[in-house]
């Protein structure tokens, strides 16, 4: 297979660049050693670590508006200055900066998406590194992701999906010179989290595998029957999470050529209650503005 095609294949995949070819961003892998070290604690320290903390979480329930996720990101990010060995903080840093710009700034302000996501993969791996300082040392010296996430467990999944997610985003983004590199890298760490967690984040690693099968041509491993089972599989086990559906139009109905399924998917979500599922609702009423914006093409995508 030509470069050209892979690269074309993962461009549209919004996957991961080659060294010296196409863009690159700072890695955490091997920041001082500081960024995660946890100062000398005292009574007044975690308590004003437990206040920050809190403070984000409050911040975060609020996240359909932006600057509520701002002010999220802000008062965490002071809770990791005092302890950055934190993973779960980390997790929540990279999450947020994934949906500011996933769920916001694509409508509003794209030239600061890809700074964003940068920000999300930094924070991810800071969690990493925290977890597991053998995995970071493994990633900072060029090793193939697929053999060092082998050693990560179930604690890892948080933050090896949202660096994954921020990482195929911020690509996409770069361009397909870009995307190359990280093609396997990704997959491998949402393989590792299928393993050990493939129900995390309202089945995202099905959702994931959805995606890639119908996208990729069958000469790169794509097939549509994976697709269908994966998207199909996330579906049952979170019905209610509308952007598997979305992604089950714009990605497999529009492959299939089906456009009764593309509309009963986004009519769904359209038509649907985001509060179905509580804990996700912002993300269910980003993905209505995602589903009518998709409908308003389906003249362009079916012939």
């Amino acid at each position: 297979m030509t470069t050209s095609k892979l690269a074309a294949i993962a461009a549209v995949l919004g996957l991961g660049a080659v060294p010296g070819c196409g863009g690159s961003y700072e890695s955490a892998w091997d920041e001082p050693t500081d960024q995660t070290q946890t100062q000398e604690q005292t009574a007044e320290s975690t308590s004003r670590r437990e206040q920050l903390i809190a403070q984000g979480d409050e911040a975060w329930q609020g996240r359909d508006d932006p600057d509520q996720i701002r002010a999220a990101i802000a008062a965490w990010e002071q809770a990791t200055e005092i302890d950055g060995s934190d993973h779960e903080t980390w997790v929540k840093i990279s999450r947020a900066y994934y949906f500011l710009s996933d769920g916001h700034l694509r409508f509003s302000d794209e030239s600061q998406m890809m700074e964003t996501y940068q920000h999300g993969i930094q924070a991810a791996e800071r969690a990493l590194r925290a977890l597991s300082p053998e995995f970071a040392q493994a990633m900072a010296a060029g090793q193939p992701a697929e053999g060092a996430v082998a050693n990560l467990q179930a604690n890892a999944v948080p933050a090896l999906y949202w660096r994954a997610t921020n990482l195929g985003k911020w690509a996409r983004l770069d361009g397909f010179a870009t995307v190359l590199g990280y093609k396997d890298e990704i997959r491998a760490m949402m393989s590792r989290c299928m393993e050990l967690d493939r129900s995390f984040f309202f089945a995202g690693p099905d959702r994931y595998f959805g995606a890639f099968f119908s996208i990729a041509p069958s000469y790169a491993g794509g097939d549509l029957n994976l697709s269908r089972q994966h998207f199909d599989e996330s579906l049952r086990q979170q019905p209610n999470y509308f952007g598997t559906h979305v992604l089950y139009a714009e990605e497999l109905a529009v492959k299939l050529q089906d456009r009764d399924m593309f509309l009963e998917h986004l009519n769904f979500v359209i038509n649907g209650d985001p509060e179905s599922l509580p804990e996700a609702a912002p993300e269910n009423r980003v993905e209505q503005r995602k589903a009518r914006a998709a409908l308003e093409r389906v003249d362009e995508l079916f012939e």
